[in-house]
Parts: C-alpha cells; structure tokens; sequence
C-alpha cells in the first residue's frame, strides 16, 4: 500500500514538472532574446559596485571590463541594471537602428505620481505625445517668438 502511495505521487509530481517545462517553453516560443553577460559574482543590495572600487580610475575598470566580456555587458549598480557599451560598432548600432528603444525613459513610481501619470515633458517617454510636448515647449516657451 505504500508503495502504491509513492508511485502515485511520483507520478503527479512528474506529470506537475513537465506541465511547467512545457508550459515555459511555449511561452519563451519566438522570444529567443539574448541577454548581455554580467561580471562575476553581484551582491545582493550594492550589485556590482564592488567591482569598481580600488586606486584603478572607472574607466581603466570599465575597460577591462569590456577586454573579458565584449563591448556590450550587463552591470548591476544597486538595484538597477545597467547596460554598458564600448565598441564602435555597437555604439553606432544603439545610435542608429535601436535608437528609439534606447531613448525612452523608464517608466518610475515618481514619473507615475509626481508627473501626472507620466505626462510632464521631464518624464514623459519617448513617443508621439513627447514630441508633441517637447513642440510645443520650444515654440512657445523657450523662444522670442510669442
């Protein structure tokens, strides 16, 4: 009898893991998106700051950096994640084609509260209504011409 027991709960356990696989792997189906590689080991509340401490400058840390892991690599500083970018050709690539995903701002509980739900100039993402704004601002509050 236990024995019967423990065959049926491997069994559910077994039909529960693969109904997750399956299930992940259909939603992940089309989104092969590949993430940028991070340094080394990140703490949990300070990120990779501690990476950049020491009597090297920034830039000399940043630098090597980018020697190990290519010109495109995942810092976190603090919370938040960072995308760093060194080389030429992706720096022309974020500039040129990627430019209007790399231009907006992220959407913040601040931008959310303190700038109307995102509608000041100074929060407001990139997009068809910031331009707008940003018209408007330039034609008729930052020149002579009234």
């Amino acid at each position: 009898m236990e024995f019967l027991h423990q065959l049926v709960a491997g069994m559910v356990a077994f039909f529960i893991s693969c109904h997750v696989v399956f299930k992940r792997m259909k939603r992940s189906k089309g989104k092969m998106i590949r993430k940028a590689p991070e340094p080394g080991y990140s703490w949990p509340i300070i990120g990779h700051l501690h990476l950049l401490k020491g009597p090297e400058p920034f830039h000399h840390k940043l630098s090597a950096m980018a020697d190990k892991l290519g010109p495109v690599f995942m810092l976190r500083l603090g919370a938040h994640r960072t995308l760093v970018v060194s080389g030429a050709e992706a720096i022309k690539e974020c500039f040129t084609s990627k430019d209007r995903a790399l231009a907006s701002r992220p959407r913040t509980a601040a931008g959310e509260y303190m700038c109307y739900n995102h509608l000041m100039f100074g929060g407001a993402p990139y997009g068809s209504y910031w331009r707008e704004v940003r018209k408007m601002s330039m034609i008729h509050l930052l020149s002579n011409h009234r």
